[in-house]
């Protein structure tokens, strides 16, 4: 048995499949997806299955992985992991909106729109505030809360006759410690002049010709809870300003069955196997999807603590088990690999 790794543009994407792969003594080749010799490269050798890592920084090459992943999974019909389904959903607040809707999963209402003239009709009609998202931008980049019809408007033109939309420049000056940062950049030049390109690479690609506005759900916290595998984990992000994504306040609390019993639906009738799923509380005893990512991050080295005891919930004989261990090492992916050996190698 041998697996491919697909890694995305950054030069160090592929370093977690890498580690699991050695853990576990699976072979493996790594392949630069975004190569102009990617299809000779990835279809060398017959491979198990191919392990993915999706980008969620640059919009141009998200669209890059997930239209070459389209052409091996859907036209060659090579098994990959996270499936494409889970992948061409990641990062895309486009596709993204439209797939809720679709499968009539609760969601904050989500509109894109890519009329100037539409956008600015569905604001006169609108109670602020309104959540205005760039497509692509993970922990809180891109989000922004806006709090009046004018400041809606000037967005909306910005979008579609000015300079576009931009992301944050540098770290997370928020939430982020920017003493620290500094401190290790000094420490470390390679790690600057790298993160610095990454900065750059984010700030410049801009959002043009197109808005997604969303309904505002107040809250104090949104759940993340994810699935990997047959293994469930739940905790609380807290709310720092007006945001709980990419604010890395963490309250680990037991989560209630309830949302347990709502993830597994979820991925259940979807096949996800790989996913995260960031929620709210809707008031009324349900729950609301804010986001899904097949590819995820963890502030700590474990998602869940249940009394004091980090761990994984498993549903086994119509009941929720909580299983106390180590299930979340290497950022997941050893769980990650683990879960795709089940799946196309047991």
């Amino acid at each position: 048995m041998k697996v491919c790794i697909l890694k995305n543009e950054e030069s160090d994407s592929h370093v977690p499949w890498v580690k699991a792969c050695e853990k576990y003594n699976v072979a493996y080749d790594v392949v630069e997806l975004t190569k102009n010799t990617w299809l000779q490269e990835a279809t060398k050798e017959s491979y198990t299955f191919y392990l993915l890592k999706p980008p969620g920084e640059v919009e141009r090459f998200k669209s890059l992985y997930d239209e070459r992943i389209y052409i091996l999974n859907k036209i060659m019909g090579l098994p990959v992991y996270p499936s494409y389904e889970e992948l061409v959903i990641h990062e895309n607040k486009k596709t993204l909106s439209y797939f809720l809707k679709a499968r009539k999963i609760p969601h904050p209402r989500t509109d894109v729109f890519y009329y100037e003239e539409e956008a600015a009709e569905h604001i006169a009609k609108t109670t602020m505030p309104v959540v205005a998202k760039t497509s692509i931008g993970s922990s809180g980049s891109g989000v922004e809360i806006i709090r009046s019809a004018e400041s809606a408007l000037a967005y909306i033109k910005k979008a579609f006759n000015g300079k576009g939309i931009r992301r944050r420049l540098g770290p997370n000056r928020v939430t982020g410690s920017p003493k620290k940062w500094l401190t290790k950049a000094m420490s470390d030049p390679a790690y600057f002049f790298k993160k610095l390109k990454y900065y750059k690479a984010v700030f410049r690609d801009t959002q043009q010709g197109y808005v997604i506005l969303q309904e505002f759900i107040p809250h104090d916290y949104e759940w993340r809870a994810a699935k990997i595998g047959n293994s469930y984990f739940a905790h609380q992000k807290i709310k720092f300003g007006d945001k709980a994504s990419g604010s890395k306040g963490i309250n680990y609390v037991t989560p209630p069955e309830k949302l347990l019993n709502f993830v597994k639906e979820l991925c259940d009738s979807n096949n996800f196997d790989c996913m995260s799923i960031d929620l709210f509380e809707d008031g009324k005893g349900g729950y609301v999807v804010n986001e899904l990512q097949t590819v995820f991050g963890h502030v700590q080295k474990f998602i869940l603590e249940v009394d004091g005891k980090i761990g994984r919930y498993v549903y086994e004989n119509d009941t929720w088990k909580f299983e106390e261990g180590e299930f979340n090492t290497n950022e997941s992916y050893d769980l990650r690999l683990q879960a795709a050996l089940t799946k196309f190698a047991s």
